[in-house]
C-alpha cells in the first residue's frame, strides 16, 4: 500500500507539472515579448558582478537549525571560481525594504512569506524576475506562482520565486495516543483515531482529558487569538479575506456566508481549553515543549516547524532524534461539523456520517519564497543565488532539515515517497482547501482588528467568573462582531490610502 501511495502521489505531482504551470512564456521567436518585458528584465543580463557578496536574509528557524549556513557554504563553494559569494545577514527574519533598502542596509535576497514580500512589490521595492528562463519555472504550479504575481500596465510579472507551501497541519506524538483508542475511539473501524477525523470527536476526547485518566492533560490546545490559523475556520463556512482571489481589498468577506459558525467554534474551543495561555500570542513558542512533555495530545501549526517539535522531544531524554522523527506525526486538520456545534453529545454521528454531517476544513496558507531587492547592486549574482537555493537538490535538502513541503513538483514527488504529508499539502492546495494569504499592501490592516476580535471572542467563556457579561452570547451577536471587524479593516484601509 505504501508503494502504491507513493506512485499515486508521484503521478499527481507530474500532473501538476503538466497542467498547473502559469501562463505563456514570452517567446521572441513568436513575437510576444513586449517592450515593457524587455525593459523590466534589462537588469538581468547574465553578467555576474565580480566580487559581489550577496546579502541573504533568511528564516529564523532555518538559521537556528543549521540549514542556512549549509546553503551559504554550498553556494560559495559552487561559485568560488565565478568571483561571487553570499553571506547571511545576522538580523532577525524581518526587514523593511522601503526604509532600509535605499540606504543599503537591507538584504539583496530575502526569504519570506508571499504576503510579506509582495507588499513591497506594489511600490517597486522588489524586482520583477525573469522566471520564464529559470530552471524551476516548469516545476512550480500556477497557484504558487500566482502568490507572487503583480500587474504592470496590464502585463503579469513575478516578484518572487516560490519555495515552500505553508498551511496549518495537526501535530501529535503517536506514543501518546490513549491505549484504548482502537476500541473506544474508532467507531467507524477504519484504523484512524476518531478525534483526528472530526473536530467534534476531538472536542469529546479533550473533555475526557479534562476529567483525567488520559495520557495527556489536554487533548487539543492551541492559540485561539492567532488570525492566521483561526481565519481558516471562518473560511470553511464561507468567509474570505479579500475578493477576487485576494486582490480586491474593497471586498472584505470575513462576515460573508455563515462565517459566524467558524467564530462560534473558536469560542467553544476557548472555553473547553480553559487555559488563559491560549489568549497569549506567545503560546506558539511554548507548544513544542508542551507536546513533548505530554501536556497536550495535539496542536495545529505549519510544516516548517516540525524540527522544533523533534528538538523538544529529544531534550526530554525520552527519545533519540531518530525515535522522535518516527514518533512525531503531522496530518491534515480534522473536518468541521456542518452545524458548528462541537459540544454535540452524539459526536460518534459526525464520524459515522462524515460526508453529510461534516465539511472539510479550509486553512489559511502561504507560499514562502525568495525575492530580490530593487536596491541591490548585484542583481545577477542575487539571481544566481536564488536559482541555486530553489534548485531540486536544495528543495529536497531544505525538507530534510526543516520538514517543509517544497513548491517544486519534482522535489515534492521525491519527498512524498517517504513523507505523505507533502502529497497531502499539494492535494489540499489543488482542491482549494488552502486559501493563500492575500499578497497586497492592504493585508497589513487585517491583523490588529482581527486579533482584537479574536481576543474578545476567546475571552467570553471567562467573563462570567469575573462577573462580566458575555459580548457574543448569540450567533446574531457574533455576526454583528464580524461586521464591525469588516468595518474596522475597511476604515483602516481607507485611512492608509
Amino acid at each position: 500500500m505504501k508503494k502504491v501511495l507513493s506512485i499515486l502521489i508521484a503521478v499527481s505531482m507530474l500532473l501538476v507539472i503538466v497542467s498547473g504551470c502559469s501562463g505563456e512564456k514570452p517567446d521572441s521567436t513568436a513575437g510576444n515579448v513586449s517592450d515593457l518585458y524587455e525593459q523590466v528584465m534589462a537588469r538581468f543580463d547574465g553578467k555576474l558582478e565580480k566580487g559581489a557578496v550577496v546579502k541573504v536574509l533568511e528564516n529564523d528557524t532555518a538559521v537556528e537549525l543549521g540549514y542556512v549556513d549549509q546553503l551559504i557554504a554550498a553556494f560559495n563553494e559552487a561559485f568560488q571560481d565565478k568571483g561571487i559569494s553570499a553571506e547571511r545577514m545576522n538580523i532577525d527574519q524581518y526587514s523593511d525594504l522601503a526604509t532600509d533598502g535605499p540606504y543599503g542596509y537591507g538584504p539583496d535576497v530575502w526569504y519570506q512569506a508571499n504576503d510579506i514580500l509582495m507588499k513591497y512589490a506594489d511600490n517597486q521595492h522588489l524586482l520583477p524576475l525573469p522566471v520564464y528562463s529559470m530552471e524551476c519555472y516548469e516545476q512550480i504550479p500556477e497557484s504558487a506562482w500566482n502568490a507572487y504575481a503583480t500587474d504592470m500596465n496590464g502585463e503579469t510579472f513575478y516578484c518572487g520565486i516560490p519555495l515552500n507551501v505553508q498551511s496549518g497541519m495537526l501535530y501529535y506524538i503517536e506514543s501518546m495516543l490513549p491505549a484504548n483508542w482502537k476500541t473506544e475511539w474508532d467507531v467507524n473501524s477504519n484504523g484512524k483515531p476518531d478525534f483526528f477525523e472530526t473536530y467534534t470527536a476531538l472536542y469529546a476526547y479533550s473533555e475526557a482529558c479534562k476529567k483525567g485518566g488520559q495520557t495527556t492533560k489536554y487533548g487539543y490546545l492551541d492559540e485561539t487569538v492567532d488570525t492566521y490559523f483561526m481565519s481558516g475556520y471562518l473560511m470553511t463556512y464561507g468567509g474570505y479575506i479579500f475578493g477576487d482571489n485576494g486582490t480586491n481589498a474593497s471586498d472584505i468577506g470575513l462576515a460573508a456566508g455563515e462565517s459566524y459558525k467558524g467564530a462560534r467554534m473558536i469560542q467553544q474551543w476557548a472555553g473547553q481549553m480553559n487555559n488563559t495561555e491560549i489568549l497569549d500570542n506567545t503560546f506558539s513558542s511554548a507548544a513544542y515543549q508542551y507536546l513533548a512533555d505530554g501536556v497536550m495530545l495535539c496542536t495545529v501549526t505549519t510544516p516548517d516547524v516540525s524540527r522544533m517539535f523533534i528538538r523538544s522531544m529529544v531534550s526530554t531524554g525520552k527519545w533519540t532524534e531518530e525515535e522522535a522523527k518516527a514518533d512525531l506525526k503531522m496530518i491534515t486538520v480534522p473536518r468541521l461539523p456542518v452545524s458548528a456545534d462541537l459540544t454535540a453529545d452524539k459526536w460518534q454521528d459526525t464520524v459515522m456520517n462524515m460526508d453529510t454531517l461534516t465539511v472539510e476544513t479550509t486553512m489559511m496558507g502561504g507560499i514562502n519564497g525568495y525575492g530580490i531587492s530593487s536596491y541591490t547592486k548585484c542583481p545577477n549574482a542575487s539571481l544566481a543565488f536564488v536559482e541555486f537555493a530553489t534548485s531540486y537538490e536544495q528543495a529536497v535538502l531544505r525538507n530534510e532539515y526543516l520538514g517543509v513541503a517544497p513548491a517544486r513538483a519534482d522535489a515534492a514527488a521525491k519527498i512524498a515517497e517517504k513523507d505523505a504529508t507533502v502529497g497531502i499539502l499539494f492535494d489540499r492546495l489543488d482542491r482549494g482547501y488552502i486559501s493563500i494569504m492575500p499578497a497586497i499592501t492592504e493585508i497589513g490592516q487585517l491583523w490588529t482588528p482581527a486579533e482584537s476580535f479574536l481576543i474578545d471572542l476567546s475571552t467570553d467563556p471567562y467573563r462570567a467568573e469575573r462577573g462580566e457579561e458575555r459580548m457574543y452570547e448569540t450567533d446574531a451577536e457574533i455576526q454583528m462582531g464580524l461586521e464591525r471587524l469588516v468595518t474596522q479593516i475597511r476604515d483602516a484601509i481607507e485611512t492608509l490610502s
